[in-house]
C-alpha cells in the first residue's frame, strides 16, 4: 500500500485567497479523462465527476425584504485584505447596498489581526447595524465580536469553514462553500483522470481553516477510494511565507518524486508560484485548484499552466448573497442559510472563461435579488 505523507513547512497567522495574477505560460495541457471502461476506478466515479461539471443553479432569495425598514442602516464589510477576489466581492456588497438603500463601509484588514480588531471596533463606534466578516477567523477577534454582539450588531462569518460547522460565538451564521466536499471532488477528478493510478501532491497552508478542510477532503478520498494504487502527499506551507516558500518547496517535492501526476493547490491565487515550480521541475503533472477567480479561468481557457478549478459563482454574487444574509438578520427574519455552490471547470466546459460560459445561471443575479426583495 502507498501511504500518505505529510510534508510540513510550519504554521502561523493565515493569509487567505492571496490576490495575484498569474503571468507564467508553459503551454496547453490535455485535461480530458484517461479513464476507460476497463479502468480500475470504482463504478460511478466518472459519473460523479461528469455531474460536477454541470452548471450550478442560481441561488437567490425566495422572499422579499422590507427595504423601507432597511433604509439608512449601515453594514461594514471587513476583509482580511483587498485582493482580486475580495475586491470583486466588496463591489457586490456595495451594489447590493445601493439597491437596498443601505450605507456600506469597506474596511481592508491588510492581513493584520490588529487591523481586523480596529475595523470591528470602528464599526461599533460608528453605530453599524451589521458586519460581513470576510475570511477572518472569528476566534482571532473573539473579544471584538463579543463587543459587537453586546452592541446589537449582526455579524456574518464568511468563507471561514464548512456550512455544517458550529456557528462561532459573536456571529449569527457562516456563509461559505463546502470545502471538505470540494476537496473530495478535486481528488475524484485526479483519480478519474489517472484511471486510479494518481500520485497526488496537495499544496495548502493548514492554519487557513478552509484550505485545511479541502486538503483533508482530498486526502480522505484518495485513501478511501484508491488505497493500493494511488498516493497522496501534503505540502503544508507557512502562511507567513507563502510568496517565498510555495514555489521552492513545490519544486523540491516534484524533484524528489518525479512521478507526481497531479498537483492540487487548494486556492487559485497560488498559481503564480505553482506554475513556475512545475515547469522548473520538468514535471508533467496536471494542476487543479479551487475558487474560480477570473485569472485562473483565463488560464484554463487558454490552455496555460492550469488544467482546472473548482469554481464558485462570481465573487460579486457572493457579495450580494452576504448582504442579503446580514440584511435579514438586521430585520430579525430567518436566515436563508445560503451555501456557495461550486462547479468543476476544465478545458471541457470553461468556454472562454466568462461568466456566461462558467456560471451561465449567474449572468443577471443582481436582477434576481432585486426582484425577490420587491415581493
Amino acid at each position: 500500500m502507498r501511504k500518505a505523507i505529510v510534508i510540513t513547512a510550519g504554521a502561523s497567522i493565515a493569509l487567505l485567497l492571496m490576490g495575484c495574477t498569474p503571468a507564467v505560460s508553459s503551454g496547453g495541457t490535455d485535461t480530458s479523462s484517461n479513464v476507460d471502461a476497463a479502468g480500475s476506478c470504482p463504478a460511478g466515479l466518472a459519473d460523479e465527476v461528469a455531474a460536477a461539471m454541470e452548471p450550478t443553479e442560481l441561488v437567490a432569495p425566495e422572499s422579499g425584504l422590507d427595504l423601507s425598514a432597511l433604509a439608512g442602516k449601515s453594514i461594514w464589510y471587513i476583509t482580511f485584505n483587498q485582493n482580486q477576489f475580495s475586491t470583486e466581492m466588496s463591489d457586490g456588497v456595495e451594489e447590493a447596498g445601493a439597491a437596498a438603500g443601505v450605507d456600506i463601509t469597506i474596511f481592508d484588514g491588510q492581513n493584520s489581526t490588529s487591523k481586523y480588531s480596529e475595523g470591528i471596533n470602528q464599526a461599533i463606534a460608528q453605530g453599524a447595524d451589521g458586519i460581513i466578516l470576510m475570511a477572518i477567523q472569528p476566534a482571532v477577534v473573539s473579544a471584538d465580536l463579543a463587543a459587537a454582539e453586546a452592541a446589537g450588531i449582526s455579524v456574518l462569518s464568511t468563507l471561514n469553514g464548512d456550512p455544517t460547522e458550529p456557528v462561532e460565538a459573536g456571529t449569527f451564521a457562516n456563509f461559505t462553500a463546502d470545502y471538505t466536499a470540494d476537496g473530495s471532488l478535486m481528488a475524484k477528478w485526479a483519480l478519474n483522470d489517472s484511471n486510479c493510478t494518481a500520485d497526488v501532491l496537495v499544496v495548502q497552508s493548514s492554519p487557513v481553516h478552509v484550505w485545511d478542510l479541502a486538503a483533508q477532503g482530498i486526502e480522505a478520498t484518495v485513501n478511501e477510494t484508491c488505497p493500493e494504487d494511488c498516493a497522496v502527499k501534503v505540502l503544508d506551507i507557512d502562511p507567513a511565507n507563502i510568496a517565498t516558500d510555495t514555489g521552492t518547496q513545490l519544486q523540491t517535492a516534484l524533484q524528489v518524486d518525479p512521478g507526481v501526476t497531479h498537483v492540487l493547490p487548494v486556492w487559485d491565487s497560488a498559481m503564480p508560484y505553482i506554475a513556475p515550480a512545475v515547469a522548473a521541475a520538468g514535471s508533467a503533472a496536471k494542476v487543479l485548484a479551487h475558487d474560480g477567480i477570473s485569472a485562473s479561468l483565463e488560464l484554463i481557457a487558454s490552455g496555460q499552466d492550469q488544467d482546472g478549478t473548482v469554481a464558485m459563482p462570481p465573487p460579486g454574487w457572493i457579495g450580494w448573497a452576504a448582504f442579503d444574509e446580514v440584511a435579514r438578520a438586521i430585520l430579525g427574519t430567518d436566515s436563508p442559510g445560503y451555501v456557495i455552490p461550486t462547479r468543476l471547470v476544465t478545458s471541457e466546459n470553461v468556454g472562454d472563461g466568462s461568466t456566461e460560459s462558467v456560471s451561465p445561471n449567474y449572468t443577471d443575479y443582481q436582477a434576481a435579488f432585486s426582484e425577490a426583495w420587491a415581493q
